[in-house]
């Protein structure tokens, strides 16, 4: 399977992004390693959108990772809150699908 060039492209950035977070996260304080990688889930969420292979499922997701991942800045537990949340919403999407 051949991929076409635009979406090579940006599955190459999310990659830097990831590895270039990994690094960046060594010196980073704690909570930021969640939001990274809810952020990059987000991210291959919109790559899918723009070449027509994401799903309603996916787009949910990432309306509500948008929704809270910015509750990093606020009070730990909010932010962990939101992640469990996360986590059974994604759950629950994943049940859909069958």
């Amino acid at each position: 399977m051949e991929i076409n060039e635009t979406l090579q492209t940006q599955l190459f950035e999310l990659i830097c992004y990831m590895i270039t977070s990994a690094c960046n996260l060594m010196h980073e304080t704690k909570n930021y390693g969640p939001f990274r990688l809810i952020d990059a889930a987000s991210r291959l969420v919109d790559i899918l959108r723009e070449n027509k292979i994401s799903s309603p499922q996916m787009e949910r997701i990432r309306e509500k990772i948008e929704q809270g991942k910015y509750k990093v800045l606020e009070e730990e537990s909010q932010f962990c809150s939101f992640l469990n949340e996360l986590v059974l919403f994604t759950i629950a999407s994943l049940n859909d699908l069958n």
